[in-house]
């Protein structure tokens, strides 16, 4: 059963500040077995969407500065660099929402000090306001030329580019507060970036989106977007099957959310397939606006199970995950997903390729606090890292074993202390009751499925 299997939709996965939020959330606030929460927006929120998936999303920043302040340009060499870690060792083009003292702005992005090449990303934009706003913040590096066109009918195209170890983008201020809008960004051109992707809220939530499709962003109002617990091939522990038998049936199963479930879920009641569009495919056939409708539903015990045709769901040997979405309800989108493996390929493993051992705290004195012995784990890939069921082991065979939702975002650390304490955002602590790493050995960390992802032996000289 993979990691998905249990907890259902990873993305956006609980981060280490949402972790205990979670906890008892539901009956804290007295609503038992209800699923669907009816808190709606706040109004800072906004719909993302890209063909048939949706997100709710909001400022990944929020200052009393202005966007263009904040963003650092300097006339004088023509060149910005934000005083901010979400460019760092990530080479992607970025927008997100930045909340300023007066309006929201939207901000771009692109490229990495870090990277050792430039780039190009170039952009159509239709549906920012003129009369509502303006282009606050040209960046343009010396050395290279960028190209902001002139309005045509209401849209416009701008493009992008910086060199080595720099980065490029701009602000759009204002538009953002009105009560109805429709802003739709279209990737022309991008190089140099391994990906397009919105930012969203404290952490903040990086949304990977197609490089070949247009996202829209608007309000979101009193609409919602839950997540589901989704179990792809349920009498099935590997979830392998030919992605060209087109005729031949993949059965879908929607769960109760899990006991810790944090944020807005819907359970299997809140469903109704034969009222609402209930969509079944691959992350990119979805991003298009296609996907498989189901050919029969039926319920069974507390879960609703769906089939699908394999070949309308439009898989390829190198999909990593099966996405449902649809919606429950008027007001309410639902987006879930679990590890599909065509062809029994598994494209899911280089996200566990980003997590690695960055510091420690080992073999000390044996009257030292057990606290201040330490290992510390740090995600250097570019997706969030779901640590669900993954097992920490030291060389004599302790075993501390991740907690359920427990997600570590890009270039974010957690320390492993050997005593006791409160899991907070940065630490999480094992309770033992004596030392448990030697001055030298091995840390070694396995997966939900006993796979090894790493074997770090110290100390390192």
């Amino acid at each position: 059963m993979s990691p998905d299997k249990r907890l259902g939709e990873r993305l956006p996965s609980p981060t280490r500040r949402r972790f205990l939020a979670g906890a008892g959330g539901l009956a804290a606030l007295g609503l038992g077995g209800a699923y669907l929460n009816t808190t709606r927006d706040d109004g800072n929120g906004f719909l993302l969407r890209q063909g048939k998936l949706r997100w709710a999303v909001e400022p990944a920043v929020s200052s009393e500065t202005t966007a263009g302040d904040w963003y650092g340009y300097d006339g004088g060499t023509g060149r910005g660099r934000p005083d901010t870690d979400l460019t760092a060792s990530d080479e992607a083009a970025r927008v997100f929402v930045y909340d300023g003292p007066v309006a929201a702005s939207l901000v771009f992005l692109h490229g990495s000090p870090d990277a050792d090449h430039g780039g190009t990303a170039e952009f159509a934009f239709s549906g920012l306001s003129r009369d509502a706003g303006e282009w606050a913040l040209r960046d343009d590096p010396l050395g290279t030329d960028d190209d902001f066109e002139a309005w045509a009918n209401g849209n416009q195209r701008v493009n992008w580019s910086w060199g080595p170890g720099d980065t490029d983008g701009g602000v759009f201020y204002g538009g953002l507060d009105r009560q109805d809008f429709t802003v739709s960004m279209t990737p022309k051109t991008l190089h140099g970036v391994g990906s397009w992707r919105f930012l969203s809220g404290d952490g903040p939530d990086r949304i990977d989106l197609s490089t070949e499709k247009a996202a829209y962003l608007k309000p979101l109002r009193d609409r919602s977007v839950a997540r589901a617990n989704v179990d792809v091939m349920p009498d099935s522990e590997e979830n392998e099957f030919d992605p060209y038998a087109n005729e031949e049936r993949i059965t879908v199963a929607v769960r109760a959310p899990p006991e810790d479930a944090e944020g807005e879920w819907v359970g299997p009641d809140d469903i109704d397939p034969g009222n609402y569009s209930v969509n079944f495919g691959s992350k990119s056939y979805l991003a298009g606006g296609n996907a498989a409708q189901p050919q029969q539903y039926m319920r069974r015990g507390d879960a609703l199970y769906l089939q699908y045709k394999v070949g309308a769901a439009n898989f390829s040997l190198d999909s990593a995950y099966g996405y449902l979405v649809g919606k429950a309800g008027e007001r309410t989108w639902f987006r879930g997903r679990d590890v599909v493996r065509p062809g029994g390929y598994d494209n899911t493993e280089g996200a566990a390729a980003g997590l690695a051992v960055s510091a420690l705290s080992v073999g000390v004195p044996e009257d030292a606090p057990l606290n201040d012995e330490w290992v510390e784990f740090t995600n250097g890939g570019s997706e969030p890292l779901d640590l669900t069921g993954y097992t920490v082991s030291t060389p004599e065979g302790w075993a501390f074993h991740l907690p359920d939702g427990f997600t570590l975002d890009p270039d974010a650390s957690v320390r492993l202390h050997t005593g006791n304490g409160e899991y907070g955002p940065d630490d999480l602590y094992w309770d033992l009751d004596s030392h448990v790493w030697p001055a030298e050995g091995v840390v070694s960390v396995t997966d939900a499925d006993g796979g090894t992802v790493l074997d770090y032996g110290y100390p390192r000289t």
